[in-house]
């Protein structure tokens, strides 16, 4: 269990804007919380079953925008219209990175290395 003011002054951010956040991956059932003195906020699964994406698409939605609208709703119109398949190609290459990366990844890899 970790409490929003101290994860915001260990991250260096506001608290309100830290709490924000957590509301997003409350509603999108990526945590729960506990009110009280005891309480803060906790997974609802291990850290190895929550993807680096599902956090992004929580806060986020769209994983790539291109003019402010979902890669997949971009269009354009004569010699600009294969623009669409890149941002395409974009948002798959970025979702297949964020969709197998999870939380525990980024745990193990902020480790300090021992091979010296």
């Amino acid at each position: 269990m970790v409490k929003a003011a101290a994860l915001a002054e260990s991250q260096g951010i506001p608290l309100s804007f830290l709490q924000g956040i957590l509301l997003d991956l409350r509603r999108a059932g990526l945590l729960h919380s506990h009110r009280g003195t005891e309480g803060g906020y906790a997974l609802t699964r291990p850290a190895a079953e929550i993807s680096v994406g599902d956090v992004l698409r929580a806060v986020g939605g769209s994983l790539t925008t291109v003019r402010g609208l979902p890669a997949e709703d971009a269009g354009y119109h004569g010699v600009a219209t294969g623009l669409r398949d890149v941002w395409l190609a974009v948002h798959g290459a970025i979702a297949v990175v964020v969709d197998r990366t999870t939380l525990a990844d980024l745990l193990v890899r902020r480790k300090p290395s021992t091979v010296g």
